[in-house]
């Protein structure tokens, strides 16, 4: 009769481990999936950063392909062939600045553009930068040209030069 009896508790005592053991690894399946959702997630991100930052660089190709900063088009739209994140830039004109460093006589000023980057991609992913960009450009009105060197210690600037002055990665509008 012991037999019996104890035939049937290890029988149900390996039941019992066999469902624990299955229960982990359905629990660490679960958690590789949940891992690889979150690295597909961090790759949409970063596709839309990637057309961002195309937008960027598309907005300062416009700028430097212009014959004035007045006639920059205000607004870029493209998409990535590679990842597929789609960008929309936004350029504006914010005046200029008269005071550049340079050489006597040479009436230039500093052509100052805000430019706007937002993109997506896949899953709802999205990213907005800004960059402020400067273009020398021949003065149309009296500049208040700065002295650079030998006077001051300072580098004189070039008509056609161009500075990138800030990127950054804003939070959503």
């Amino acid at each position: 009769m012991k037999h019996v009896t104890q035939a049937g508790v290890s029988l149900v005592v390996g039941l019992v481990l066999l469902s624990i053991v299955t229960l982990l690894g359905l629990a660490g399946a679960s958690g590789a999936h949940v891992e690889q959702l979150l690295a597909q997630n961090e790759t949409f991100r970063e596709n839309a950063a990637s057309a961002a930052s195309a937008g960027i660089e598309m907005a300062i190709r416009a700028i430097v392909n212009s014959p004035a900063p007045e006639a920059v088009v205000p607004r870029i739209t493209g998409q990535l062939a590679a990842t597929g994140g789609q960008y929309d830039t936004r350029i504006r004109f914010m005046g200029y600045e008269t005071g550049l460093p340079q050489a006597e006589g040479a009436q230039l000023v500093g052509a100052q553009f805000e430019i706007v980057s937002s993109a997506d991609a896949a899953r709802n992913a999205v990213d907005h930068q800004r960059a402020n960009f400067m273009r020398v450009v021949r003065a149309g009105v009296e500049a208040d040209a700065a002295p650079c060197e030998p006077i001051v210690a300072r580098r004189c600037w070039q008509a056609g030069e161009t500075r990138l002055q800030s990127w950054q990665r804003v939070a959503a509008p």
